[in-house]
């Protein structure tokens, strides 16, 4: 088994299309007018995405291949792997779209998390002052709020009351 064994081309390959959607995920995060353009998982039609960025890549193996010939191995076992090598550069960027993703679900969930505890954090506010209010209170002062809020309470039922009669009156003058 020399350098052409599968495992190694499958490992370099794989690395060489991480390599690649990485750089573009970088340069694009830089400089944001340059769109992020090499991936797969992103494009609505998944199936077409795929044998698109297949095909862009055997494309790419096929026209470097002669590059990587040597005395010992021939063009022509360069061209036999370049299909092999394609699929590996395709996985690559998929395995960096992954991580895209995984990385955006955990920014939305931070996100999520940070409002929630700000919510939680306004609503125990409000409750720690109603609680400190009622603490401050003098004995005088609680009955008095007693008194207040039995007084709302009433009125809100007068209120309640004259509502209902009215709906009565309407619906008996129908």
């Amino acid at each position: 088994m020399g350098s052409y064994d599968l495992v190694n081309q499958a490992i370099t390959h794989l690395f060489i299309g991480f390599g690649l959607a990485l750089v573009n995920v970088i340069v694009s995060y830089f400089v944001p007018a340059i769109p992020h353009v090499i991936t797969v998982l992103e494009w609505k039609r998944l199936r077409r995405a795929l044998i698109a960025a297949y095909l862009i890549a055997l494309v790419l193996e096929l026209a470097t291949s002669p590059f990587f010939s040597s005395l010992l191995h021939p063009v022509s076992v360069e061209l036999a792997w370049s299909p092999y090598q394609a699929i590996f550069n395709v996985l690559g960027v998929i395995i960096m779209d992954l991580i895209l993703m995984a990385w955006r679900g955990i920014r939305k969930g931070a996100a999520a998390g940070q409002r929630q505890i700000a919510t939680v954090k306004e609503r125990a506010a409000d409750s720690m002052s109603e609680v400190g209010s009622r603490l401050a209170m003098t004995p005088e002062s609680r009955a008095e709020h007693a008194a207040k809020e039995q007084a709302n309470a009433e009125a809100a039922a007068q209120a309640a009351s004259e509502r209902q009669q009215r709906m009565n009156d309407r619906l008996n003058d129908y």
